[in-house]
């Protein structure tokens, strides 16, 4: 309706990203015929949806990496003049986007090469929102706060309900249930391609959405309990970066999860990238004791990470995690190809075959079968295969970022499980996540960054979330006091 926030919520492959892709212009419909305020809606491409003012911000970014922030965010409607585009007044609206989403600290000119994954979605929302009020009719957003932390994705809902407000249709996707029913007025649900739900937010709960989704309810579980962790397996000592003013130490136990915990921006990501060897400046070690003799092996390159158990999943699948003109089959054997050679050393495309197929059963991965494309796949399934990767890897070492961003509820529940799993058979995780309900639920022990700094460790049981948020803002809270003296 005008002026009113619609959910769509649905599991990894129920359609939610074709249903919108259709409506914006980017696939063409088997069938069938949309309506835009009341008249009939041609949208045979994107520009002429643009045209029609249906505004879109995508869930795998749509963004220009040889670009600026500015450039990005303004693209389909670049302020020129006669001879190119007018940068002072590209600037001016550029800046007015980034201030309103929460990128003051970002340079309008920077190239968004630079930007972390959380910053980028903000820029796809700014551009989403680039589009004239008076013009705009409906803004669509795929899981627009799936890489962003609680008070970035408040703020974007305030935006959200102000814009709804003064008489914008809103389409919302999202698998954060608990935000979709916070923000929307009303919610279907997808399965399976057709809809089995729609009904007002205010009388539904997060289980009567999992019902619809899966066809089932969803089945409480019991927290973990406080567990003795086994003998040390990752180690890091005195890590410095251009990140990290401060040197950083931890200690990661076999049969462990560690949680990483911070405001976007504070060094999560960078922390785990810098364990796993890609910095080319680092300072300080990080080894593994192995596990028959104890004895260390330094791990100082990705290779020697990858050649020791080591699994990193990086926050940012598009680019850093996914081959995404390949094949399910080749992303989730490409870790561990070595242990597919037969006795002529050659890879045994049936051996493969076979392999991909256990991983794809395994992890309910919805797909075509080995050989489809994983750019085809969903964002959520596309994860599924890329933890597939380092399970056919047989990674004693996982370092995750993000592990469930995109991700369903059941989907979500069912890596959760494979992660306790891997632990308790004796892997030992770190784990970076924004959602903080789900780091206090998987790990045994947090450990808290802020502003690059290493602030506080907490063991379970001996943590809550306003403790938690309390130390990821303490670095910048100290930072603020010493500028003003």
């Amino acid at each position: 309706m005008r002026g009113s926030v619609h959910g769509l919520v649905g599991e990894n492959g129920a359609g939610k990203s074709t249903l919108i892709n259709i409506v914006s212009g980017l696939l063409a419909a088997d069938e069938g015929e949309i309506s835009l305020n009341g008249t009939s809606y041609s949208r045979s491409s994107r520009r002429k949806a643009l045209d029609h003012g249906v505004a879109l911000a995508y869930q795998e970014l749509s963004l220009i990496e040889t670009l600026s922030v500015a450039e990005n965010i303004l693209l389909s409607d670049l302020p020129g003049r006669s001879l190119g585009i007018a940068r002072v007044q590209l600037r001016t609206r550029a800046r007015e986007l980034m201030d309103l989403v929460g990128l003051a600290e970002v340079n309008a000119d920077d190239g968004l090469s630079t930007l972390t994954l959380a910053q980028r979605q903000l820029v796809e929302l700014a551009k989403a929102l680039s589009m004239p009020e008076a013009n705009c009719k409906l803004l669509m957003l795929d899981e627009p706060t799936s890489a962003l932390t609680g008070p970035q994705a408040d703020r974007i809902h305030k935006i959200i309900r102000d814009r709804a407000d003064a008489g914008l249709s809103v389409l919302y996707v999202s698998h954060r249930l608990e935000d979709v029913l916070k923000v929307c007025d009303e919610v279907s649900v997808l399965r399976d391609g057709g809809i089995a739900l729609c009904a007002p937010s205010s009388t539904l709960t997060s289980n009567d959405l999992i019902k619809a989704m899966s066809g089932k309810a969803l089945k409480a579980r019991k927290d973990d309990e406080l567990k003795t962790p086994g003998e040390p397996c990752l180690q890091v000592a005195q890590l410095a970066t251009d990140i990290f003013p401060e040197p950083i130490s931890l200690c990661c136990h076999r049969g462990e999860i560690l949680g990483i915990a911070g405001l976007a921006g504070a060094g999560r990501s960078e922390l785990l990238h810098s364990i796993f060897g890609l910095p080319a400046e680092r300072k300080g070690s990080v080894f593994l004791k192995d596990a028959i003799d104890n004895h260390e092996i330094l791990i100082d390159s990705p290779s020697q990470a990858v050649k020791n158990g080591i699994a990193l999943i990086a926050e940012d699948r598009k680019s850093q995690g996914i081959f995404a003109d390949k094949s399910v089959s080749m992303n989730s054997t490409v870790a561990g190809i070595g242990k597919l050679r037969g006795a002529l050393s050659t890879i045994s495309p049936r051996r493969e075959r076979r392999v991909t197929e256990e991983l794809i059963d395994r992890l309910k991965v919805k797909c075509d079968g080995p050989l489809q494309r994983i750019d085809r796949l969903s964002g959520g399934n596309q994860q599924k295969v890329l933890i597939a990767r380092w399970l056919q890897a047989r990674a004693n070492v996982w370092l995750l970022d993000e592990p469930t961003r995109g991700v369903d509820v059941t989907s979500k529940l069912a890596i959760h499980e494979q992660l306790r799993k891997l632990r308790d058979d004796g892997a030992a995780l770190l784990i970076v996540s924004s959602e903080l309900e789900e780091l206090m639920t998987l790990s045994d022990r947090i450990l808290v960054l802020s502003d690059g700094k290493q602030v506080a460790e907490f063991q379970r049981g001996q943590w809550s979330k306003e403790m938690l948020l309390e130390a990821a803002f303490s670095g910048y809270a100290k930072r603020a006091v010493q500028a003003t003296c």
